[in-house]
C-alpha cells in the first residue's frame, strides 16, 4: 500500500504498521494520490519537458560510455602505476555507465579473487533507477551524471589523518585513504602481540577466507560488484577461537576530491573490509568515514563494501559514523551472516554525503542468535539518506531489534528507509521487532518509510510500526510550562531525539565528534540548538 500525506506541521506522529509510509510536509494539495497516477495525469506540455529532461540526462549519462573519455593508468594497493595488462577487460559489459566507470577505476591487478566474478556479474547488470523497487526513492543522477576516475594516488600523500583517533585504539588503527593502506598513519602494533589475531590488508600479504564470501551468499548488488571489480586492496581482521580484543580496531576512511571537474569526472574509491570473528570470540569495530583535508566541499564517490562472518558464540560491536562532504556519494553494502548463540550490534550515524546509501544484509545461521542494529540519519540541504536493510531468520529463539530514526531539517532534504525483517518457517519463538521513527523539522520535508515483516512461522514475537511527524505540541507545551523558551524548548527535544542511538557509541571522544557533527549539520540548515 503506498500513500502520500501532505500538510502543515502535525502535532501528532502518524503510524503505520505493515504499509508503505510516505509523508511530505507542506502546502494540502487535493486528492492524495500515487506517484504512478500523478505522472499519467500530467499536463502535455510538462509531460514534453519531463522527456526532453530525460532525453538530457540519458545523453550525459552515455557521456561516461566506453571510448567517450581518456583512459587514466590504473594504480596498484601501493599507489604505484600499473600496467596496461592489469586494466579491466569490459568487452562484454553491455551497460555504458558501468563499462565506462570499470574502465577508469580499476586499480592495478587488485583482489583478484573478486575480479573476474565481478565482472562477469556485471556482463548484463544495469544501473537502478526509479522502476526498480529498491531504488524507487533513492535519486542516483548525482552519480549517474558524473564520470567516476580513479582517485589520484599522489592526493594520499598530502593526507593528514590526525583529526580522526580514538585513545582506546592507538596501537589498533587502520588509516585508508581512497581504499589504499596508508602505512604512516596506521599502527596495528596492538594487535600483533595476541596470538592468531591479524589486522592487515591483502596489499601486505593478508588473506581471508571471508572476502567476497557473504556477498556471493546475500547477492551483492550492482554497486557491490562494481566494488569488487575496481578495489585495489582490503582490511583482513582475523580473530581467532576464544580470543576477546581489549581494544576496538579503529578503521578510518577518508576520501580525496578532484582538483578539477573537467568533463563531469569525479574522483572515486572502493574501499573494503573482511571481518572473521572465531567461535567465542568477541572484538569492537569503530569505522569512520569522512573527507581528507582540503576536500571539505569537495565531490567523490565512495563506494564501500565490508563483509563479516561470525562463528558460533561470537561477538562483535560494530559503530559507523559517516561525515563524508554535502557534494558527495556514499553507498555503502555491509553483509553478515552470524553462526548459532552469536551477537551482532551495529551503532550508526549518518550526516555526511548528497547522496548516502547503505544496504545492510543480516543472516542468522544458528539458533539463539541475536541482531541489534540502530541507525540515526541526519538528512539536511539538498542530501537523500538512505537505509535498506534485510534480516533473514532461518533458526528457532532468534532475536532481532532494529531502531531506526531519521531527521529532515531542510525543504529539499529526503530520508529513506526500507527495512524487511524475514522470519521463516523454521524460525520458531522468535523475537522480532522494528520501529522507524521519523522527525521533519520544516515544510515540504520528505521521508519515505516501508517498514516490512514477513512471517511464515506461526509461534514468534513480531512488532514493527513507524512514526513520521514534527516536533509534537504536547513536549513543546510541557517544556514551555516550565520555564523554557520557545526556542529552547524546541532545541532539546531535536537534540535528543537522536540521543537513543548516539548514546550507543561506546567511546567518549568519538561520541563528542558524533555531537559536534550532528550540531554542524543543523547549524548549517538554521536548526539552532542551545549549548
Amino acid at each position: 500500500v503506498h500513500s502520500i500525506a501532505r500538510g502543515t506541521s502535525p502535532s501528532r506522529p502518524r503510524t503505520s504498521r505493515g504499509e508503505h509510509h510516505t509523508q511530505r510536509q507542506g502546502p494540502t494539495v487535493p486528492s492524495p494520490t500515487s506517484m504512478s497516477s500523478v505522472r499519467a495525469t500530467a499536463s502535455p506540455a510538462s509531460a514534453a519537458a519531463a522527456a526532453a529532461r530525460s532525453a538530457a540526462l540519458t545523453k550525459r549519462v552515455a557521456g561516461g560510455s566506453r571510448g567517450a573519455h581518456l583512459r587514466r593508468a590504473p594504480r596498484t594497493a601501493t599507489g604505484a602505476v600499473a600496467s596496461a595488462d592489469a586494466s579491466v577487460d569490459v568487452a562484454k559489459v553491455e551497460d555504458g555507465w558501468i563499462a565506462g566507470s570499470l574502465e577508469r577505476c580499476a586499480s592495478g591487478a587488485g583482489v583478484e579473487a573478486l575480479r573476474s566474478r565481478a565482472i562477469e556479474s556485471l556482463a548484463r547488470a544495469r544501473v537502478p533507477n526509479s522502476r526498480v523497487e529498491d531504488y524507487r526513492f533513492t535519486d542516483l543522477v548525482p552519480l549517474l551524471v558524473s564520470k567516476p576516475v580513479a582517485a589520484d594516488p599522489a592526493a594520499a600523500t598530502r593526507v593528514d589523518a590526525a583529526a580522526w583517533t580514538l585513545a582506546d585504539a592507538d596501537a589498533t588503527r587502520v588509516v585508508l585513504v581512497d581504499g589504499s593502506f596508508k602505512a604512516d598513519a596506521s599502527n596495528v602494533t596492538g594487535a600483533a602481540g595476541d596470538d592468531g589475531v591479524v589486522v592487515s590488508t591483502v596489499s601486505l600479504g593478508a588473506s581471508s577466507e571471508v572476502i567476497g564470501k557473504v556477498s556471493a551468499v546475500r547477492g551483492a548488488g550492482v554497486f557491490a560488484e562494481i566494488n569488487a571489480a575496481t578495489a585495489s586492496d582490503a582490511v583482513v581482521i582475523n580473530v581467532p577461537a576464544g580470543k576477546a580484543l581489549a581494544s576496538p580496531i579503529h578503521i578510518v576512511q577518508l576520501s580525496t576530491s578532484n582538483s578539477s571537474t573537467k568533463d563531469g569526472e569525479m574522483s572515486s574509491s572502493a574501499p573494503r573490509v573482511a571481518v572473521h570473528v572465531g567461535e567465542g570470540a568477541s572484538v569492537c569495530i569503530v569505522e569512520e568515514f569522512a573527507a581528507a583535508g582540503g576536500s571539505e566541499d569537495g565531490a567523490y564517490w565512495h563506494n564501500g563494501v565490508c563483509e563479516l562472518v561470525l562463528e558460533k558464540g561470537a561477538k562483535v560491536t560494530h559503530t559507523m559514523v559517516q561525515a563524508q562532504t554535502r557534494a558527495a556519494v556514499h553507498t555503502r553494502a555491509t553483509h553478515l551472516t552470524q553462526a548459532e548463540e552469536s551477537e551482532y550490534k551495529l551503532a550508526e550515524i549518518n550526516v555526511g554525503g548528497r547522496l548516502g546509501r547503505h544496504d545492510l544484509g543480516v543472516t542468522q545461521l544458528g539458533p539463539r542468535t541475536n541482531t541489534e542494529l540502530a541507525c540515526f540519519n541526519l538528512a539536511g540541504e539538498g542530501q537523500c539518506l538512505d537505509l535498506h536493510s534485510k534480516v533473514v531468520l532461518d533458526h528457532e529463539e532468534g532475536t532481532t531489534d532494529q531502531v531506526h530514526k531519521c531527521i529532515v531539517s531542510a525543504a529539499s532534504g529526503r530520508g529513506v528507509f526500507d527495512g524487511n525483517v524475514q522470519v521463516n518457517q523454521l524460525a520458531q519463538r522468535t523475537d522480532a521487532g522494528q520501529i522507524s521513527r521519523n522527525l521533519l523539522l520544516v515544510p515540504k520535508a520528505t521521508v519515505n518509510v516501508k517498514p516490512n515483516l514477513q512471517i511464515v512461522a506461526d509461534d514468534v514475537v513480531c512488532t514493527h510500526g513507524c512514526t513520521v511527524s514534527d516536533l509534537e505540541e504536547e513536549g513543546l507545551f510541557y517544556l514551555q510550562s516550565r520555564g523554557l523558551s520557545p526556542a529552547t524548548a524546541r532545541s532539546l527535544l531535536v537534540a535528543g531525539f537522536g540521543l537513543e542511538i548516539v548514546s550507543k557509541v561506546a567511546h567518549d571522544d568519538l561520541r563528542e565528534r558524533v555531537g559536534a557533527l550532528v550540531r554542524a549539520s543543523l547549524d548549517r540548515d538554521d536548526v539552532v540548538l542551545v549549548a
